[in-house]
């Protein structure tokens, strides 16, 4: 099997431009797979929770915001084995197995969808297993394209299209199914992705960059790595603090903020997360195009900009015209971080560390902020719509300032091609 595993590797690496291009869409169109499954759910697991909590909204920010921190500490321990694993296994193994756990849990929470326990469990496992299935993924890319930052950039972005594409699908499922029919379907499409990667993808990690893994290798300070040299460490800074607007970590304060601001149901929070998608899908066309006709840095300082005034925008949203607006602008931030993360394969690289070591360092370093974003959020929501205040968008401003933190981290870098 690694024989095989390995040959597969070498005929991928050795392949034309081309050749590597059509490689590289395929496993783009895995990442839409994974992300139609897991967002599936977004519209439908906040009205039952908060249905559990009794309609309490605040209760339901606090609840929401402790699975996802739960769910980052599970990564804090998984992303660096995970990470060096995939670096001598390969990453194949990893992009179908993570997918069927998240699966299986998906399945539990549609048996025992009333379950409080069962929607923490199924939170914070499968929150984790994204970064599982994106971690290698983005290791693949980086087998192909790694030595030329700007083409490596231009095709994560892509990958951005197809993981807006499989958001802005997977909610409008999601809101039309409802509860516990939505987590079925999910899981349904978790086993679809593992087949699709099992039967479609080409192993991308050859036998000669293969680093074995040891028990040392188990570092819940992976990220520490990062900060060797100087560029590396703003880089690394830089995108940390990125990471605090991920739809990952306002996804849940998204859906309340609609909830508690804007009146809004399940079939118009999931209205409201497909043109999240859709926003995404056309953020990253967009993105790819500016790196190609500029520079990684250009794209990186007009992904900040839009990013920091989407968020004030949504902060200060009161009506759906208003909060539409802000979407709107979101589409041209989605992929701010991208160049960060292309320059970081190049720096860490040289500084001896594996491809899937790199992401999975990067991971290890955004999931200890994980830990503390949704609890953030989710008090800083809960205090500003509590006691007579109305301040709901307090989280949005404060992602708004860590936006201009992590550009002024991005230019003390001054990474080169």
């Amino acid at each position: 099997m690694a024989s095989a595993s390995n040959a597969e590797a070498i005929k991928a690496t050795e392949k034309t431009e081309e050749e590597k291009d059509a490689l590289a869409s395929k496993i783009c169109v895995a990442l839409g797979l994974m992300m139609t499954a897991v967002t599936m759910c977004v519209p439908t697991r906040a009205p039952m929770v908060l249905a559990i909590k009794k309609g309490d909204a605040a209760a339901t920010a606090r609840a929401m915001g402790l699975m996802s921190t739960c769910a980052a500490v599970i990564e804090l321990l998984i992303n660096p084995v995970l990470g060096k694993l995939s670096d001598e296994k390969g990453r194949k193994p990893f992009m179908m197995c993570t997918p069927l756990v998240s699966a299986f849990l998906h399945s539990l929470v549609a048996v025992l969808p009333g379950n409080l326990a069962m929607q923490f469990l199924d939170r914070m496992v499968s929150g984790s297993m994204i970064f599982g299935f994106i971690g290698p993924l983005n290791a693949s890319f980086a087998d192909l394209f790694a030595k030329n930052p700007q083409k490596l950039g231009m095709v994560m972005a892509k990958s951005g299209s197809l993981m807006g594409l499989g958001a802005a699908v997977g909610p409008f499922i999601g809101a039309k199914l409802g509860g516990a029919r939505s987590f079925l379907i999910s899981a349904l499409s978790f086993v679809a992705t593992s087949l699709y990667v099992n039967t479609l993808l080409e192993e991308t990690l050859t036998e000669d960059r293969r680093k074995k893994f040891q028990l040392s290798d188990i570092n819940p300070v992976l990220f520490l790595k990062l900060y060797k040299k100087k560029t590396l460490g703003y880089l690394a800074s830089s995108s940390a603090l990125a990471s605090f607007g991920d739809y990952v970590n306002v996804y849940d304060i998204n859906n309340l903020f609609m909830i508690k601001v804007l009146g809004y149901g399940q079939s118009q929070i999931g209205t409201f997360a497909t043109l999240v998608g859709v926003s995404q899908i056309l953020g990253g066309q967009i993105s790819s195009r500016i790196m190609k006709a500029t520079s990684l840095k250009v794209s990186a300082l007009l992904g900040n900009f839009w990013w920091l005034v989407g968020m004030i925008m949504m902060g200060s949203a009161r009506t759906t015209p208003q909060a539409f607006a802000a979407l709107l602008i979101w589409t041209f931030g989605h992929q701010r971080a991208t160049p960060t993360s292309s320059y970081l394969q190049k720096y860490a690289a040289e500084e001896g560390m594996g491809r899937a070591e790199i992401v999975a360092a990067q991971g290890n370093l955004t999931a200890y902020l994980k830990v503390l974003a949704p609890l953030m959020y989710s008090n800083l929501f809960a205090v500003g719509t509590s006691n007579g205040r109305n301040l709901p968008g307090l989280p949005y401003f404060l992602i708004a300032a860590l936006t201009v933190a992590s550009q002024a981290a991005f230019m003390k870098a001054d990474p080169q091609d």
